[in-house]
């Protein structure tokens, strides 16, 4: 008999271990981790090059803009010197402040990115540990149950 409740207790205790790691997964998965497990789709090179990619982009529509608007707002001096004006020089301020900007931009977000991918990499080993935890408590669960019925089979 005593030996029946320590089985009970023992099964008890596997439960409770088994509910607190699920318990510490969904809330990982719920909060922090739909952002991390999105970076853990990639390789660290991969995510940080397409967020750069993004920025480039997103820097060359800002520039543009920014380059039209400067157009709009000054287009009454422009056209009284339309005649001139040194074509050459501002289409070379025009293409080095564009370097510059893509440039700067590529360098923050490159710093950036791999900074958040380095952040959320300890978290996802953590994450991956804890599944493979479970799962092994349900691989351990499947044998018990087997060698149960094998058991009452044989009886």
């Amino acid at each position: 008999m005593a030996c029946g409740q320590y089985k009970e207790k023992e099964k008890a205790m596997i439960n409770e271990e088994k509910v607190i790691l699920m318990t510490k997964i969904a809330m990982y998965k719920e909060s922090l981790g739909r952002d991390d497990l999105e970076k853990g789709k990639y390789f660290q090179g991969d995510y940080v090059k397409l967020n750069c990619l993004k920025t480039i982009v997103s820097s060359t529509v800002l520039f543009v803009v920014v380059a039209v608007s400067y157009i709009y707002y000054n287009i009454g001096s422009i056209v009284e010197q339309l005649t001139e004006l040194d074509y050459l020089s501002i289409a070379g301020k025009i293409i080095g402040s564009y370097a510059v900007v893509c440039l700067g931009f590529a360098l923050f977000a490159w710093i950036l990115y791999t900074y958040r991918y380095m952040k959320a990499k300890p978290k996802l080993i953590k994450y991956n540990q804890n599944l493979k935890k479970l799962i092994e408590f349900y691989e351990n669960e499947e044998k018990t149950r087997g060698s149960e019925k094998r058991k009452r089979r044989a009886k």
